[in-house]
């Protein structure tokens, strides 16, 4: 119980550093909403529905795209950072292709090895 009440402090102090780094490095910060990240499909921003916590398949409907439930809101947070800087992004940090295009069809990773091209 008590380490539940110490990590909170600890990741929001962690964000507060990052927010002050990026501010000296004239670099963009932003919070996205993390809110229904499990309810929306990554690759078509469908509303999939809510999803009991012991369902850990994410699986949408309308486009057919299926990954685990946490990928799949990982990549949704990621989409929605990456739509409210306004930008696209080729390519990852961890060196992954990126497809689609904001909006309608969400940006989604479109490879799985971690190795950067060479």
């Amino acid at each position: 119980m008590l380490s539940k009440h110490s990590a909170d402090p600890g990741f929001g102090q962690f964000v507060k550093i990052l927010q002050w780094v990026c501010w000296k490095t004239d670099t963009y910060f932003a919070k996205v909403d993390k809110d229904g990240t499990s309810q929306t499909c990554p690759n078509c921003g469908a509303h999939t529905g809510k999803k009991e916590l012991e369902v850990r398949v994410h699986h949408c409907s309308e486009c057919g795209y299926t990954t685990t439930r946490d990928v799949a809101a990982a990549q949704e947070v990621r989409n929605r950072g990456i739509t409210a800087v306004g930008q696209t992004v080729v390519e990852n940090v961890c060196g992954l292709r990126a497809t689609g295009s904001i909006g309608h069809n969400a940006l989604v990773g479109g490879g799985r090895n971690r190795k950067l091209p060479s």
